[in-house]
């Protein structure tokens, strides 16, 4: 374990020591460097085309027709839908509660003759 140690160790005292050189070279010794070019880079590659040619005048929009008069037969035609739903549940609903009723007789009746026996 010690001669584990004491090799990382060594390889970080290494490492620093490489680092370190390297900075000092790059700071004292290394030429500046010119970065004037770099804008070539970010050149505008369609500066020279012409954005106004026959290709785009003759583009045309759709529009959006939605009158008042579509917006209301479509509102009218959810209310229709919404109101049948509502029905419907109802209808269910009274249903199982006549189910209901008829298995709790049923089962009151099950009961009072047990309680007669």
């Amino acid at each position: 374990m010690k001669k584990l140690l004491k090799f990382v160790g060594s390889v970080a005292v290494i490492s620093a020591a490489v680092a370190g050189g390297v900075a000092l070279y790059k700071k004292f010794f290394a030429p500046d460097e010119d970065f004037s070019d770099l804008d070539d880079d970010f050149d505008d590659e369609f500066e020279d085309e012409d954005l106004d040619d026959d290709s785009t005048a003759g583009r045309e929009y759709v529009s959006l027709n939605n009158t008042a008069k579509t917006v209301k037969e479509k509102a009218e035609s959810a209310a229709d839908t919404v109101k049948e739903a509502a029905e419907d549940i109802k209808e269910t609903v009274a249903e199982a509660a006549g189910d209901v009723k008829e298995t709790a007789a049923e089962a009151a009746e099950d009961i009072k003759e047990t309680a007669a026996e």
